[in-house]
């Protein structure tokens, strides 16, 4: 116990912060919720079999879980992924520049994960624009999310978690991130993780209310979406400050400028929705018009 304590003292050790929350607590219940939606997932058959990343939302599972779970069904395809790159969001305001986890390990209730640190330290040595900083990662939730699900996928994946600021910076970020990939670890796949368009409720509702307002805030997300599907990293940062439909802006940009470095010449939205959509499904005279947008992309 005491040599434990002592190597758990000098370790880095991300414990999860929305477990219970967002995804379950306990081991068998997590784990079981994350099989239950990669084996709910439906992919296209028309699916390129190279695919370099994609992109995930990270709300509650019970609203984007199978979203994500797409793109990672979609990435597994072509074989389960041994290292993920995941690039978070930044709800805090503690990314200045890429924020990398570089060592230790992410428990989740299911067990812990590895990071990958050589390939951290590869990156933090290439690019002034990553640095060493786990402590951007102590309250983020959109990469914790994430995690139990490529569990399910491969309970031996390493990742290396990366923080990007939403600013002009992130695509840099992502060409770095991309360079390295390509000639340490061609095999690393990338995600970034975003929602989309905040509406209604308590954050707004400059599109109407109701149904109305839904249906703004996915024509909305339809903008965001169609710069993806063009890899347009350099407009994504500007169009999430214009039109607030993306609260990953700097992830979604660092994705697409890795992904183009590895290869991928374009974006495929394999799934759409948002949480009005899936409330008023469920309930439909819930007078709740809040509407989050939630997309499933691959980059190939």
């Amino acid at each position: 116990m005491g040599k434990l304590f002592v190597a758990e003292k000098f370790m880095n050790i991300r414990h999860p912060v929305v477990a219970g929350a967002f995804y379950e607590a306990s081991a068998s219940s997590c784990e079981h919720h994350a099989q239950r939606l990669l084996e709910a997932v439906k992919l296209p058959p028309t699916l390129p079999k190279t695919l370099y990343g994609g992109l995930v939302p990270h709300a509650g599972w019970a609203y984007s879980g199978l979203l994500a779970a797409t793109t990672f069904q979609a990435l597994a395809a072509q074989g389960p992924p041994e290292t993920v790159v995941l690039l978070g969001a930044d709800h805090s305001g503690s990314a200045r520049q890429g924020e990398v986890f570089d060592s230790g390990v992410w428990r989740t209730p299911v067990g812990e994960v590895q990071v990958d640190g050589e390939l951290a330290r590869a990156l933090i040595a290439a690019d002034p624009l990553l640095r060493s900083n786990p402590q951007a990662h102590s309250r983020e939730h959109s990469l914790e999310v994430q995690v139990p699900i490529l569990q399910a996928i491969n309970p031996k994946v390493k990742i290396v978690p990366i923080g990007v600021p939403p600013t002009a910076v992130a695509t840099a970020i992502g060409q770095a991130i991309g360079r390295v990939l390509a000639k340490e670890s061609p095999k690393a796949v990338v995600i970034g993780s975003t929602d989309l368009t905040h509406h209604g409720g308590h954050f707004g509702s400059p599109g109407g209310s109701g149904l109305t307002g839904a249906e703004w805030s996915a024509a909305n997300d339809r903008r965001m979406l169609d710069l993806i599907e063009a890899m347009n990293a350099d407009q994504v940062i500007r169009e999430a400050q214009e039109h607030f439909n993306a609260c990953g802006a700097g992830a979604i940009a660092a994705a697409i400028a890795a992904t183009r470095e590895l290869g991928a010449t374009r974006g495929i939205t394999l799934d759409y929705t948002n949480s009005y959509k899936i409330v008023h499904a469920r309930y439909p005279d819930d007078p709740d018009d809040t509407t989050v947008g939630y997309a499933s992309v691959v980059f190939a």
